[in-house]
């Protein structure tokens, strides 16, 4: 049990910050505003120094009687999580508003439900880390008490999140009734797995997967969530919650259920191409820049998902890519918002942004390599993110589907550029914006920001990342 124990020290580390958090915060009242960031940071920099060093073992563990394992690919994407979080951590504002929401609390609930996606081995264990990270984000929406659209938004979630759980157990069922077994090694019968009744749990599996992505047609708590949440909780929801997903998605149909791929790989496809489509046709119309956003993330998610669709290891790589580099981008879009809002002057439509490069020139010079990056315009990191995808699609013989994802790319160019025009050569009559943000988020959203292009000059560790932590013996190529 000892042994056991060591394995999991990073979610140890993480419980024991909850608890410390809650105890400071009831007991010196006096400094809520800034416990959050001091003991989320520190947990954040321990959990992904312990995640490294396990990262540097060779060995594969599994524990708690095949509940858990500590892989590769376990710890790979913990570590992703806790420095992606340890980013949004220090660019978010420690204000009364978010001190008094518990906003920094329910984002680490967040991150204990990423991580035990991530080192899953058993269906229900799985589901339990899909819930901690569920049920965090609704909190995380709902946090702005003030806000109408803020409980509107929640309330929708919850309702859809609910649905789309039971959804997902609906499948989790069929397939205990099948193979007598909810451990993922355990699903190895070739003539259960080809039955009509194995697909059809598959599919309602893939539903559930598709609304955690916010994949089209379970997309629509996307766009609300965005914009009803307060920027610091849309920052953290855009990002953290999508390595959960990964992993959701990675450890169910590539470890579990590759011998299915041709059905599910149709599936997701699908589910991407929508996704793709719709995202980037509907971000055209928008104007509130967080709906925008909301409506890009669906847009991205796509070739995420078709990616995935191509159901081999390099396929998995490249989703994986994408979706790291999507993560920076998304993260660095959101911290420009963060940074330059206040209480007075919301940043909700394009017209908030008019002019920004005469009050904010370097936030605005950030802002322009995000929104390159985001269209995939070299040298920028979006652009070996889209390139990996659609050299993937074409060594797999899918080259329709590389020729739609370059055509909605040229198209969601139009709406990444109009935000630039907005910034640049928009003129508005109302004063100076003036932001109160601190020395910290400025240093760690410079630092952010910067890498998009500094990392777009050398993505090979990127990539090599990528590589490591997806274990190849698991899959079988096309």
């Amino acid at each position: 049990m000892n042994a056991e124990l060591i394995l999991i020290i990073p979610e140890i580390i993480i419980c024991s910050a909850i608890c410390l958090l809650i105890l400071v915060n009831s007991l010196f009242s006096s400094v809520r505003q800034y416990s959050g960031l001091v003991i989320g940071a520190l947990t954040m920099i321990g959990c992904a120094f312990i995640s490294l060093l396990f990262l540097l073992d060779p060995t594969t563990s599994n524990i708690f009687n095949d509940h858990y394992r500590i892989d590769h690919l376990a710890m790979g994407l913990k570590l992703v999580t806790y420095i992606i979080s340890l980013i949004i951590f220090a660019g978010t504002k420690s204000n009364k508003e978010n001190a008094d929401s518990e906003l920094f609390l329910i984002q680490l609930f967040a991150i204990l439900g990423v991580s035990i996606l991530a080192s899953a081995n058993n269906l229900l264990t799985l589901y339990l880390g899909l819930e901690t990270l569920t049920l965090s984000m609704y909190g995380l929406i709902a946090s702005k008490r003030s806000s109408e659209s803020a409980t509107e938004s929640a309330m929708k979630f919850f309702i859809l999140g609910a649905i789309a759980s039971a959804i997902f157990l609906y499948g989790v069922s069929f397939i205990y009734g099948l193979h007598g077994t909810l451990t993922f090694g355990g699903f190895n019968d070739a003539t259960t797995n080809n039955s009509i009744e194995m697909q059809l749990a598959l599919a309602f599996i893939i539903c559930g997967v598709a609304f955690k992505f916010g994949a089209v047609p379970f997309h629509s708590w996307v766009p609300d969530s965005y914009q009803g949440s307060s920027i610091s909780s849309a920052l953290f929801i855009s990002t953290v919650p999508k390595i959960g997903a990964f992993a959701l998605i990675y450890r169910l149909l590539f470890e579990s259920f590759i011998t299915n791929v041709e059905f599910w790989s149709l599936l997701v496809l699908i589910l991407g191409l929508l996704s793709l489509i719709l995202g980037n046709l509907i971000a055209i119309a928008q104007d509130n820049l967080r709906r925008l956003l909301g409506y890009s993330a669906i847009g991205n998610i796509g070739f995420v998902l078709i990616g995935v669709s191509i159901g081999s290891t390099d396929g998995a790589v490249a989703s994986l890519v994408y979706l790291i580099i999507y993560i920076l981008m998304t993260a660095v879009a959101f911290m420009c918002l963060e940074v330059i809002s206040n209480v007075n002057r919301a940043v909700v439509t394009l017209s908030d942004i008019k002019d920004l490069n005469s009050s904010h020139p370097w936030i605005s010079l950030i802002m322009l390599f995000a929104m390159f990056s985001m269209v995939g315009i070299p040298p920028f990191i979006g652009f070996y993110a889209k390139w990996i995808i659609l050299s993937e699609l074409i060594t797999a013989d899918m080259l329709g589907i590389a020729l739609i994802a370059i055509i909605m790319s040229v198209i969601a160019a139009f709406y990444y550029i109009r935000v630039v025009w907005y910034m640049y050569f928009e003129k508005s009559d109302l004063p100076i914006m003036q932001g109160k943000s601190n020395i910290l988020q400025k240093t760690s959203l410079s630092i952010i920001g910067m890498s998009i292009l500094v990392i777009g000059f050398y993505p090979s560790p990127v990539i090599d990342f990528c590589k490591l932590i997806i274990s190849p013996f698991l899959l079988i190529d096309k």
